[in-house]
Order: structure tokens, then sequence, then C-alpha cells
């Protein structure tokens, strides 16, 4: 009996040393500014991060979860990321803000830790000062010009008007939409900025009638996309204005706060949806946000299956790395998701694609739009926008 149980304890003993720990690290708003996207989105990456441990799907190495509340303050990602880098030695990053990500562009160029952010500003990855950041969709941009192409088949020459976060998330799209604008023969009227403190939007909405802006724009998280939308109802612009949005603005997050004001809300985005049940990836949401005992507002929010695709590909490409993947080895597993390798998940209308040029990972995306249930219907299949790749090409 004794032989027996040193036995068992020299085995367990055994184990535990050949198990290695690897850190993958979250940094973003929980808290403070965008946390209504940002919450659901670190819970996202937490449980996936869980389960793959539970399915052991890293042979011989047990991940150690971390996503750190940053507060949307690009002082405290930058802190978070030097703690996480040089005190915990992550071979790889998930962030979220796109000021977070700009602040941080040469430090992830000197220190070569490859990077999945959950900002889809095109800029972070721009050549020639990125090697090392990847986009797990779309961009904001191609969201963007992919509602003005939309725009531009139903009427030549309209009248459109963004309204955008005051901050690089929202401001930066712009010169895409411009460009856009200009190719399509649509006019912007008017640029907006608009934060999560916009109680009362009637000068706002005023000020965008008066210009004749038919079609509206946000570039923004969803709180103050329904603040609008519950104004635009109140004041009787609903029927007159057609409110759209990129990624970070629709799905239930939007139903639920804008209620019957959502309506007809049309939305870009390279993710599929929970009542998309039929889809392996959300089945795979479904199970993890109720083994994990998630509230269900969590789980029904598409920033809950967006921080599940960053864990994901992260752990793809640890895998790939092989038994002791530092930056370097998950940097290539990222950049070998291509061709018969490419890797799907399930999360998003297309496979995640990279090569050392290509870092925009599930390339596709759809327009949605909001019915009288609340719920969002595909009104175009998963595509690219080819007027983006026209006006702002990747070297």
């Amino acid at each position: 009996m004794k032989k027996t149980l040193l036995l068992s304890a020299l085995v367990s003993l055994s184990f535990a040393a050949a198990q290695k720990t690897v850190t993958l690290p979250w940094s973003g708003a929980i808290t403070g500014p965008t946390s209504d996207a940002g919450a659901s989105y670190a819970a996202g990456v937490e449980d996936y991060c869980k389960y793959a441990n539970a399915q052991k799907m890293l042979p011989g190495i047990t991940l150690n979860c971390v996503t750190r509340d940053d507060q949307y303050n690009n002082a405290n990602t930058q802190r978070n990321f030097e703690d996480f880098v040089g005190n915990l030695n992550a071979p790889v990053f998930l962030g979220y803000a796109t000021g977070g990500a700009l602040q941080l562009k040469s430090v992830i160029q000197e220190t070569k830790i490859p990077t999945l952010t959950a900002s889809y500003h095109i800029g972070i990855i721009d050549a020639p000062d990125n090697t090392y950041t990847f986009l797990p969709v779309s961009s904001y941009s191609e969201n963007i010009v992919a509602l003005m192409e939309y725009i531009a088949k139903k009427e030549r020459g309209a009248k459109v008007a963004l309204v955008v976060n005051p901050s690089p998330f929202g401001r930066d799209p712009v010169v895409d939409a411009r460009k856009a604008a200009e190719r399509l023969s649509l006019k912007i009227t008017d640029v907006q900025e608009v934060g999560g403190n916009n109680l009362d939007n009637t000068a706002l909405l005023k000020r965008l009638e008066s210009q004749g802006a038919k079609y509206i724009i946000n570039q923004n998280t969803a709180g103050p996309v329904a603040n609008i939308l519950k104004d635009a109802k109140r004041l009787g612009l609903l029927g007159k204005m057609q409110f759209m949005g990129a990624h970070y603005t629709g799905g239930e997050d939007l139903t639920k706060l804008a209620g019957d004001a959502a309506k007809d809300f049309i939305w870009a985005t390279s993710y599929y949806l929970y009542d998309e049940g039929n889809q392996p990836g959300i089945q795979l949401v479904k199970k993890i946000g109720a083994q994990y005992k998630r509230a269900g507002d969590t789980i029904r929010s598409v920033h809950y299956t967006s921080g599940m695709q960053a864990a994901a590909i992260a752990i793809e490409a640890m895998k790939r790395a092989g038994n002791s993947p530092d930056a370097a080895g998950v940097y290539k597993g990222l950049i070998s998701m291509n061709g018969t390798r490419a890797f799907n998940p399930g999360f998003a209308v297309g496979p995640v694609t990279f090569s050392a040029k290509d870092h925009i990972g599930a390339e596709s995306q759809r327009l949605l739009q909001a019915d009288a249930t609340g719920n969002f219907k595909a009104i175009t299949g998963a595509q690219r926008s080819a007027l983006f790749q026209l006006i702002h090409p990747m070297k």
C-alpha cells in the first residue's frame, strides 16, 4: 500500500514538473469608457482560456489566464503590457483600445511580442512600423466603407453624416470614410463626436436634419448609439434618417438599450450572432458561457464571442509553436494560418488567415438589419469591400 502511494505521488510530481505554465494576458476596459463592450470581451477571453485548459488544448502546458482592467487608460495599458511581458513572460498580448494599441506600437515592435487587439482600427497594422500586431477580423474602416457602398447603391449622391466616439477609436476611420465618399459620389455633411454621457441628443439630431443628412453612420459603442436612436424616435426622425454603424455599435448590446428605437438599424460585423445557433462556433459560445455561469446578457453579447475569437487565435498560435511557445514561436504560428492551414474557430463568417504581410484575420463581413423584434438579420452575404482595398491598400 505504501509503495502504491509513493509511486502515485512520484507520478504526480513528475506530471507537475512536466507541465509548463504560459500566461495568456488581456488588458482592456472592464470599467470606464467603452466598458459596455469591454466587460463582455474580457469574459470571452477568460472563459475560452479556462476552457482550453479544461480541454487540454496545449499538451504539457497550463495557461495562466489573466484579464486586467485598464479603465480605457493608455498609461494603464502600457503598465499592464510591461508587467505581462517583463514579469509574467507572456509570449503574446491581447489588447483592447485603439489609443492604447497606437501608443504601444513602437514598444511592440521593439519587444517583438505578437499582439491581437480588440480595436479593429486599420492604422494599428499599417506598414512599415508594424510587424507583430494583428486584427482578428475586418477593420472599422472596412465596416464603414461597406456601409457607404450600400448607401451608394441605393441613392447616388446621398448626404451622409458621421457620428463618432471622441477618441482615436472614433476619429481615425474618418480618413478612409472621406476617401470612400469621394469615390462613391456621396456627400459627408458633418462629422460629430459623441461620448457616453450623451443623454440629450436633440441639438445634434436637429443639426444633422438641417443639413439634409439622410444616412447617419456611427463609429462608437452601443450605449451612445442607443441614446441617439431613442432621441431620434422622440423627435420623429427614425423614418427620415437611416441609422447605421460599424462593429461595436450593434447587436443585442444595442437592442437591449435602445428597445424598438433600434428597428431598421444597419450594422456591419464579421461575427456570427447568438441567435445563429446552427453555427458550431455559436454552439460553443453557449456551451462555454453556461459552463462558467455567465449572465445571459453577457453570453448573448457579440463582444463575448469576439473575446473568444482573440483567445482562440492566440492559443492556436501557441499550439503551432510547440511545447515551449515563446514570442517568436507564436509569431510563426500566426503567420502560418493561411492556405490549407487557415484557422477557423467558427466565431466569424470566414476563416482566420494571416501571413507576414496580411495581418487581418477573418476578412469577410456582413451587413445586418434589426427587425421589429430586435433581432439582427443578414441583408448581405459574407464579403469583403473591394473599394476598401483600393483606398487603403495594405503594403
